[in-house]
This record gives structure tokens, C-alpha cells and sequence, in this order.
């Protein structure tokens, strides 16, 4: 018999189904990654947003908290991306000089958010400090 050279079928079916499978599992691991990415940078521009906001809530004298507006007063165009979404502001008196207020973000048809919560006491000074 003379001497044949090169692969057989069934090497050559076996190298592409672990090519397959590296393949596959690359190409699993780049859809993850650009996952998280996507979430990461979301999450960032609503903690942004609720940055901001907490400025604005923590300035409005402490009298005033319960009755200001329950959306953002600040400007949020830097959700812009998350469109739609929603922004919620809560106050709550849990004693006679603390308010809790709690700011929220909602985006991804309220599937994902974002939460920020200050505690207010009225010491008896300006609203600055």
C-alpha cells in the first residue's frame, strides 16, 4: 500500500466542532460584554441624573420639601438615552425634624432603575448648610 498523506474525515469533522464551539462561545462571551456595557452606561447617566437632582432638593428650604414637584426640577437631558423613562420624588417625615426624600429613575418600561435616597433635618439654619 503506498503512504497516503493528510487528514481524515473524521479529524477534519472533529477540528471544525471544537472550531464551532470556540466560535460559539467568543461570540456568547462579545453579546455579554456588550450587555453590561449597555447596562454600566445606563446606570451611570441615571446616577448622574440623580447627582444633579440631589442639588436641587437638598437647597428648597426644609419647609417646603413636601410640597415641591414629585418629577425632577432639574434638567434631565442627560437621560435622554434612557428614553422613555420616568423620574419619581418622594418625601417622607419620619420624625418631626427628618424628611427622607427619595429620588427614583425608571427606564426600560420600568424594568431597570435607579435610586437615590437624602435625609433632611431641619437644624434651624439656611437651606445651604
Amino acid at each position: 500500500m503506498r503512504r497516503e498523506k493528510g487528514f481524515s474525515l473524521i479529524e477534519v469533522l472533529a477540528a471544525l466542532l471544537i472550531l464551532t464551539l470556540i466560535i460559539t462561545m467568543s461570540l456568547a462571551a462579545f453579546v455579554e460584554r456588550n450587555k453590561r456595557l449597555r447596562q454600566a452606561s445606563e446606570i451611570i447617566l441615571a446616577y448622574q441624573a440623580l447627582a444633579n437632582e440631589a442639588e436641587y432638593r437638598r437647597r428648597i428650604d426644609f419647609a417646603q420639601l413636601e410640597t415641591s414637584k414629585p418629577q425632577f426640577i432639574s434638567d434631565t437631558k442627560v437621560l435622554a438615552p434612557l428614553e422613555p423613562f420616568t423620574t419619581v420624588v418622594t418625601v417622607q417625615k419620619t420624625k418631626p425634624a427628618v424628611k427622607n426624600v427619595t429620588m427614583t429613575v425608571r427606564w426600560n418600561g420600568g424594568t431597570r432603575e435607579a435610586a437615590l435616597s437624602l435625609m433632611r433635618v431641619d437644624t434651624g439654619g439656611t437651606n445651604l448648610w
